[in-house]
């Protein structure tokens, strides 16, 4: 009887050993505010951060209720010196979607007036999107998809290898 007792006693240590350091392992990992997106971009910090009906909301205006997301998130960075980007990301059913989508807006942004004929590019194995704005729609943008998620993304900033830099990271580090 005293045998398994000790044992008893050892198996009741070595469970509040292992309750005790999942706790602290869970209590030191923070959810993270901003969902998918980094507090820091490159040099700039998140400004704004919107998901859910607010976002879809948004989304759905900017393509005149056109398309209607899963859902949508929505993140502004700002740096010190004044360079800013905007993220507005769609998320589709599922990736056929998505690249449905991206095609789409890809053969009729040049058409409308507001923005440049696109210039494809590859970075991390994605083909990404360059196009100009008219100076009140912004300067600077470029978009893709990536799993079932369209990325749009405005970075104002005229020096072209700093904007490259933020799209790389932009491209490595949020979704999928």
């Amino acid at each position: 009887m005293r045998k398994y007792k000790a044992e008893i006693y050892l198996a009741v240590f070595i469970i509040g050993v292992i309750a005790i350091t999942a706790f602290l392992y869970q209590g030191t990992q923070e959810k993270n505010p901003y969902g998918m997106f980094p507090e820091k971009l490159g040099d700039m910090s998140i400004a704004l951060y919107r998901e859910g009906d607010a976002a879809i909301a948004e989304v759905k205006n900017l393509h005149g209720g056109a398309v209607v997301p899963e859902n949508a998130y929505i993140a502004n960075y700002r740096s010190g010196t004044g360079s800013k980007a905007k993220f507005w990301i769609s998320e589709s059913k599922d990736s056929a979607t998505a690249m449905s989508l991206l095609a789409a807006m890809n053969s009729s942004v040049g058409k409308t007036g507001m923005f440049s004929e696109s210039t494809p590019m590859s970075i991390e194995g994605i083909t990404v999107y360059f196009v100009t704005g008219r100076p009140e729609l912004g300067l600077y943008h470029y978009f893709y998809a990536k799993d079932k998620m369209v990325f749009w993304l405005q970075v104002d900033n005229p020096d072209e290898a700093y904007r490259l830099r933020i799209v790389k990271e932009a491209v490595k580090n949020i979704g999928g």
